[in-house]
């Protein structure tokens, strides 16, 4: 037989409602909740919480947003090209440029050997105006939501 305390009691009882099995008899948990002021009065409010969320209705959206997301989703794949060989290009050839020249000069890797690259790559953003960190977490749909 389990210890029987006002805890014990109260988690008994919660779960006796919730319809689960517990290691205490019914009526040892209605004794003690007729002999006990303190957990009869929280199992009481605990009953009444537990009535007023079982009351509540969860909503439920009206129209299917999944089949807008999935097209625009769809839509948006189809336009944007599958790659972007300016952009490529626009970072390949200044590049492989300055590495040719390190080669053709034969210079030892100092900091600037390595800081070139980084500031090239940082001049080209700079001149498409892109922030390749920007994060955009902003979905807006378009047209109308209702079916």
């Amino acid at each position: 037989m389990a210890d029987i305390n006002c805890e014990s009691i109260r988690v008994a009882a919660m779960a006796l409602a919730d319809g689960e099995t517990v290691p205490l008899r019914p009526e040892e948990i209605e004794t003690h909740l007729l002999i006990c002021e303190g957990c009869r009065e929280e199992v009481e409010q605990l009953r009444a919480t537990n009535q007023l969320l079982s009351s509540q209705k969860r909503l439920v959206p009206e129209a299917d947003l999944w089949a807008l997301v999935n097209e625009r989703l769809e839509a948006s794949a189809l336009r944007a090209p599958l790659f972007r060989w300016r952009l490529l290009l626009l970072f390949a050839i200044p590049l492989f440029g300055y590495k040719i020249l390190l080669l053709i000069v034969q210079a030892s890797p100092s900091l600037w050997s390595k800081l070139v690259p980084v500031i090239l790559v940082i001049a080209v953003f700079g001149y498409l105006r892109v922030n390749p960190f920007k994060i955009n977490c902003e979905l807006t749909l378009k047209g109308e939501t209702s079916s």
